[in-house]
């Protein structure tokens, strides 16, 4: 395998992407956006997916070498933007839990994959940036919605406008991440999600995404599903219900 490009680890329960560009701080390639969709097929059937990126930083955003060669070419620049929209769409649309775990840099098309998880949280030291502003540029019309619906509309439109490092104190406090802990910490919370109902997780994240077709119908049926007779004889009998 590539050493640039996406890894997948995926051992029954829990799948791991991690982005893997370490000389450009995991910078995405055209060819590591078209592989996230692959991945997230991949995954299917694991109770949580883990998104991070190799060595010291998460991703500091889409390739700017690739990036300079679309000037002048209109073709190609729709084609990138659907591409990185597709990629990014499939990973708010997987079924299971996702966590983007940061470290250090987290800018533009990275914070706009970290955006596209149910989760996030940081170490520290990470920081984060949408720079398009900088560069002239804009930032899609999706990355810009999931951004406004985690800090509101006056704060992402400073963090637009100013293309601001925010340090990841910061970040929590405004709602853009869950919260700063360390690996360890989140490694444990990964562990008491998959100890969790994967149907109830599955369907619990489907009626906070409004994408769940009937909600009564749904709280209903879980009544007599296997799950709920498991958690009523674990809650009996003072143990951990076993959901796999």
């Amino acid at each position: 395998m590539s050493t640039i490009g996406l890894t997948f680890e995926h051992d029954g329960k829990l799948g791991r992407i991690t982005i893997d560009n370490p000389t450009r701080r995991n910078a995405m390639t055209a060819q590591m956006w078209a592989e996230l969709p692959d991945f997230l097929r991949e995954a299917k059937g694991a109770r949580v997916l883990l998104i991070e990126g190799t060595g010291q930083h998460f991703c500091a955003g889409a390739d700017i070498h690739e990036m300079g060669k679309l000037c002048g070419d209109p073709a190609a620049t729709t084609a990138f933007r659907e591409q990185m929209q597709q990629a990014l769409r499939a990973l708010c649309e997987f079924a299971a839990p996702t966590i983007a775990s940061i470290r250090g840099t987290c800018y533009g098309a990275g914070l706009a994959i970290a955006m596209a998880c149910d989760l996030r949280f940081a170490t520290k030291d990470a920081k984060f940036s949408v720079p398009p502003a900088k560069l002239g540029l804009l930032y899609p019309k999706e990355d810009i919605a999931r951004l406004v619906a985690l800090v509101g509309p006056a704060k992402a439109k400073q963090v637009l406008f100013t293309g601001e490092v925010i340090p990841a104190k910061t970040a929590a406090r405004s709602g853009l991440i869950n919260q700063v802990q360390n690996e360890e910490q989140t490694k444990a919370l990964v562990e008491a999600i998959m100890g969790n109902s994967a149907n109830s997780i599955a369907l619990l994240k489907q009626l906070v995404d409004g994408n769940l077709a009937d909600p009564d119908r749904a709280f209903e049926q879980c009544f007599d599903q296997n799950d709920f007779a498991e958690g009523l004889a674990a809650f009996a009998a003072h143990r951990a219900p076993d959901y796999s």
